[in-house]
């Protein structure tokens, strides 16, 4: 990279690091911990089940909500500042969920914790492509996810086991929080700017957004994401009940299914990424990599013991492609790191979308027949193949005269 030096590459590497610890502490763990304590917390409000649905959907709402606004900030007053104050409200809505004591204010909490989750997320792979070169984004992007991979994994695995010294579930959150805390100090503190330092006055509010939502690629990536997000939300809602009802399994069997999957994932991460920027081809390894994991989600459905162990790594590491959703839109020439936020606000809030649909729907054809629901959920990743198909290869490849 002209005019790179060791400490700027030391610098490019801290913020992999601040990237990959945000991923794992505040977008995977304090995400994903609530769903191995559904017991203790409706016991704790003297909630119904029902209720839990809607606290665990308030999550996906505030996400889909501030998506846009989470991008369009970042291009409009860059990554700094924006992820340091997200990080920083992201805390106080684990703070409140501490705290509440009724449906109602943990369900507030619940929504203001996606609004802030959004203002994270779609900020992180800008901060990425601002400080990479092209022939390391689907690596760093891969390892930024591998984070968010191993924190989810972690946090169904371990958040059990913390209750006891914790605290509680509200012992727990709180020690979350303060972790969030640490985090957006750290970033705070470490991560500059790299580029044309964005002023507030430069483009009006909305002008990125615009901008981005103005090229069809933009719309691809969203589409895949949808598709993506609605197929794996929708399955990990009532895959672990079904390997109980249906199978046989125990409840700490099926959950540990699913953690076979994230870590899995984690590895797939740092794989396919990789893979894709060695080869400089996107589409090669997206296609391919998402229509095998849908394979396997068909697949996690009809079988049982070593076969379906099996099942779940092949599953979780083929999911490790969902990286390059991330990575095209920072390669694209119309967008790039400038308007990169705004485009991955975008393709998040369709995830979002894509995940609060799918469960409804995927549910109800379940309590017809469980083999319609895992296809359904199996043909929503092969449309996230088929819509990233469509997308104009940007690996390195393509401007050496590659595959289109």
């Amino acid at each position: 990279m002209p005019g790179d030096d060791s400490r700027e590459g030391s610098l490019r590497w801290l913020v992999l690091a601040s990237v990959v610890g945000m991923n794992f502490v505040a977008t995977g763990m304090a995400w994903t911990y609530v769903v191995v304590l559904v017991a203790p917390i409706l016991e704790d409000l003297h909630l119904q089940l029902l209720d839990w649905g809607k606290l665990w959907s308030g999550l996906s709402m505030g996400a889909l909500l501030g998506a846009v606004p989470a991008g369009v900030l970042g291009d409009r007053f860059g990554v700094r500042g924006v992820v340091t104050a997200g990080a920083l409200a992201m805390a106080a809505t684990l703070g409140l969920r501490a705290l509440g004591g009724s449906f109602g204010v943990v369900l507030v909490a619940m929504v203001l914790y996606g609004v802030t989750l959004s203002l994270v997320s779609a900020n992180l792979p800008k901060a990425l492509g601002m400080w990479f070169p092209p022939q390391q984004l689907g690596l760093v992007n891969g390892i930024a996810l591998a984070g968010n991979g191993g924190g989810q994994g972690l946090a169904t695995f371990a958040a059990p086991l913390a209750l006891g010294w914790a605290g509680g579930w509200r012992g727990l959150t709180a020690w979350l929080a303060l972790g969030v805390t640490a985090l957006a100090v750290i970033w705070g503190v470490c991560v500059r700017e790299r580029g044309p330092r964005p002023e507030p006055g430069d483009t009006p509010a909305g002008a990125g957004i615009g901008s981005a939502l103005g090229v069809p690629a933009v719309w691809l990536v969203a589409g895949s994401y949808f598709f993506f997000l609605a197929g794996y939300l929708g399955v990990v809602s009532y895959l672990p009940s079904y390997l109980v009802s249906a199978r046989g399994l125990a409840p700490q069997a099926a959950g540990g299914m699913l953690s076979i999957v994230l870590a899995s994932y984690v590895l797939g991460s740092l794989i396919f990424p990789g893979l894709s920027d060695r080869i400089g081809l996107r589409k090669a390894v997206y296609v391919p990599g998402i229509l095998l994991s849908g394979a396997m989600v068909y697949c996690s459905s009809a079988f049982t013991g070593s076969t379906l162990v099996a099942v779940m790594v092949v599953w979780g590491l083929a999911a490790g492609a969902i990286a390059l959703v991330f990575t095209v839109p920072l390669e694209l020439p119309e967008i790039g790191p400038e308007l990169a936020g705004s485009a991955i606000g975008a393709t998040l809030m369709a995830g979002f979308a894509g995940g609060f649909i799918s469960p409804i729907v995927g549910l109800a054809l379940a309590e017809r027949s469980p083999s319609a629901a895992f296809l359904f959920w199996a043909g929503c990743y092969a449309l996230s193949a088929l819509a990233f198909a469509f997308l104009p290869e940007t690996g390195s490849a393509r401007r050496y005269g590659g595959a289109r």
